[in-house]
């Protein structure tokens, strides 16, 4: 069955170094990738007049349409895969809002997002389009790619996943993980912060189990790591292993936001150096 990647643009070198990554990552395996580019004209709705196109309007939508045409002349130089079809969308508006839309009413399976920059800042803090896109879409797994970041067969060891196994996991919620692991040829790390030291209650195994069911097809390995709190537990890990990719599981309420607070004994900033595949809870 065809993938559905849809790739937002905005032109930039990291923005075209994620669709590169999405390229290869999906080298054997059918896939219609969507290049969206969401242009503003830069005035505030009020100073808006129903019905009339100003000049402004129409330059922004040449550039955007003339964006995206250049990003195809340069894709026709690509061989990942004679299989990649491409489709391109120019749409004026809320970058949030148009991504949410385009969720909603197409089946897309995965968001290639390309993060400025060596880490990917996609919590609150940063009060970025990337961090507020991380925050509000729903019902549908991104993959953040730092700008430098190159995928070959040297770059890619393992997947960390951390988890509280506080929570069952929809089959669905895990597809994206599971592919990525399968696609990249990388074992999945389920990595358990016991910041208490007090082990795994009944329920928590259970989880656990239920965990290593969803994983049975894959390689797939469980850590856990004693009184540390979870945003130096996951940057250790991840540093002492040189571990190549991330993926994070967000609810609408828990881990993922607490992860990146940080308390006054926590003194290591956590912002991934990595790819970072961001699952979200499904209705």
């Amino acid at each position: 069955m065809e993938k559905q990647i849809l790739v937002p643009t905005n032109f930039s070198k990291h923005a075209w170094n994620a669709l590169v990554f999405g390229l290869k990552l999906y080298k054997s395996i059918p896939c219609n990738f969507i290049l969206l580019n969401v242009y503003d004209d830069g005035r505030g709705i009020s100073d808006r007049i129903p019905g009339i196109k100003t000049e402004e309007d129409v330059d922004a939508k040449e550039t955007s349409k003339d964006g995206l045409e250049r990003i195809m002349q340069g894709l026709s130089f690509r061989k990942e895969n004679q299989n990649h079809e491409f489709e391109t969308l120019s749409l004026e508006g809320d970058l949030e809002d148009v991504v949410q839309e385009i969720v909603n009413t197409r089946s897309i399976d995965l968001i290639l997002l390309g993060a400025e920059g060596a880490n990917v800042n996609i919590h609150s803090s940063y009060k970025s389009k990337l961090s507020k896109l991380a925050d509000s879409l729903q019902n549908c797994a991104m993959l953040f790619i730092p700008e430098d970041f190159e995928l070959t067969e040297q770059s890619v060891n393992e997947i960390v996943f951390p988890t509280t196994l506080r929570f069952p996991f929809q089959e669905k919620e895990l597809d994206p993980l599971k592919d990525l692991s399968s696609n990249s040829a990388s074992p999945i790390r389920v990595l358990y912060i016991d910041s208490d030291g007090k082990g795994l209650n009944e329920e928590q195994q259970s989880f656990k189990e239920n965990l290593e069911e969803h994983f049975s097809a894959l390689k797939n390995t469980f850590h856990r790591l004693t009184k540390t709190t979870a945003s130096t537990g996951i940057h250790l890990f991840i540093e002492s292993r040189q571990s190549t990719m991330l993926a994070l599981y967000k609810r609408k309420q828990g881990f993922f936001s607490k992860l990146f607070l940080q308390s006054k004994g926590d003194d290591i900033e956590f912002d991934p150096g990595v790819p970072v595949l961001l699952l979200k809870e499904l209705d």
